[in-house]
């Protein structure tokens, strides 16, 4: 048993299938050209202010659409007590990191943004949730809630359930996540094309052109939610 181990560590080795250590790229995944988002330490490169509604004329045509229907109010429940006192702006959401994992606290509940913009990319998130939690992760993201949102929550009243981009494309079938374990998301942006994968399986596979740009934004309106392993590899 125990050469029988070796030997496929060993062939995986040869083959340049090496898992990354959490938060961490491979030397594989370098030279692919994939960057960190999230380094297990610190929430460097992400603010946690929550958006603001668009104003009239901003962001030109992006703005006058939000593709949230059979959006939920936003309310929390049974949030997770803050590890330390964190000071955040006013109507900001509290994040915070503990063991690897970038996770929200108290209240209020909000989002997570990237600082960077991205247009064309593969994007890999990894997450872990309880059953009934609604959470979503947000790609191409200018300002407010606008966005193409990939939805996490099982069970979003107008039917954008999990695997969905909300107001953008529905699952053919359920695609449920594994609740209380990692999970894994794989999203891609290339033109007008959206592609997502959850835990190896395609959810949807659409083409959209309302949003060409924007921010990686996590969501958590009910708890609990837990990210780690968030990559992105830009696509020319």
């Amino acid at each position: 048993m125990m050469k029988a181990a070796i030997f496929a560590a060993c062939a995986l080795a040869a083959s340049g299938v090496v898992a990354a250590a959490d938060n961490t790229l491979t030397v594989r995944e370098r030279s692919e050209g994939w960057i960190l988002l999230f380094d297990g330490k610190t929430l460097d490169g992400w603010d946690s202010s929550n958006p603001a509604p668009p104003s009239a004329g901003s962001r030109g045509k992006q703005a006058k659409k939000a593709p949230q229907p059979g959006a939920a109010p936003a309310v929390g429940s049974n949030p997770r007590a803050c590890s330390e006192s964190i000071e955040v702006p006013p109507g900001a959401s509290h994040w915070e990191v503990h063991d690897g994992v970038l996770a929200p606290c108290g209240d209020p509940v909000g989002y997570l943004s990237t600082r960077t913009e991205y247009r064309n990319f593969v994007l890999q998130v990894d997450f872990r949730t309880g059953e009934d939690t609604n959470s979503g992760v947000f790609i191409r993201s200018p300002e407010g809630i606008q966005g193409y949102e990939v939805q996490i929550w099982k069970s979003q009243p107008a039917g954008y359930n999990t695997g969905s981009i909300v107001g953008t494309a529905r699952t053919d079938r359920d695609y449920n996540f594994i609740a209380d374990a990692w999970n894994h998301y794989e999203i891609t942006a290339e033109g007008d094309h959206l592609m997502v994968v959850l835990n190896g399986a395609k959810t949807v596979d659409t083409h959209d052109g309302r949003f060409t740009g924007g921010h990686i934004r996590l969501q958590y309106q009910k708890y609990p939610i837990e990210f780690k392993n968030i990559k992105l590899k830009p696509l020319k």
